[in-house]
């Protein structure tokens, strides 16, 4: 097989991988990161204004993402909304829980894995030339897409927002000590 065979052959994989992987409707089974949701049924935030100063917030995530970190993008997303209406202050009204079953995709690398170097090929600068090789992971069927079970989370909030903790309450969570504090993803 030629480099250039090899190489097309390579990126074909990665690109199908990265395409599965972006589809913002189908769970990978991998924790959901923040993100906007591409649509109606994605994964990730989505909001709606409710009144002047509340919105739903919600959070569709895989079952593999962590249940307080799905509250705390939550929680994020209310405090961004909050910051771009002018309010410093938010509290959570209503919260809401639900799990769906759903069919998510798994990536699996079978066992056997070919690897290796592309034949090195000369690069020249000013300052002379050198044989540079780039390492591959052979293509020959080693990576399958299976269908597993799985189940959706579906968290959402109703967020009030407010100019000052006192026109809110005791339950008052300050937008910038939020935004400050974003929560880490987990692997």
């Amino acid at each position: 097989m030629s480099v250039l065979s090899r190489t097309l052959c390579a990126s074909v994989v990665i690109s199908a991988l990265s395409i599965l992987s972006a589809c913002s409707t189908t769970s990978t089974l991998a924790p959901t990161p923040y993100q906007a949701a591409k649509s109606t049924k994605g994964y990730g935030f989505s909001s709606t204004q409710l009144s002047e100063n509340e919105y739903r917030v919600m959070f569709k995530a895989s079952e593999a993402t962590p249940a307080d970190l799905v509250q705390q993008y939550t929680v994020l997303r209310g405090a961004e909304l909050a910051k771009q209406q002018g309010y410093g202050w938010l509290a959570v009204v209503k919260t809401d829980i639900e799990r769906k079953s759903a069919v998510s995709k798994k990536v699996i690398k079978n066992e056997g894995t070919k690897g290796g170097v592309f034949p090195p090929e000369q690069q020249c600068t000013m300052s002379g030339c050198q044989e540079v090789a780039q390492p591959f992971y052979g293509t020959d069927g080693e990576i399958e897409v299976e269908e597993v079970s799985s189940k959706d989370v579906f968290y959402s909030v109703v967020i009030r927002m407010a100019d000052s903790q006192q026109a809110i309450g005791d339950n008052a969570l300050s937008v910038e000590q939020i935004l400050e504090e974003r929560p880490e993803e987990k692997q």
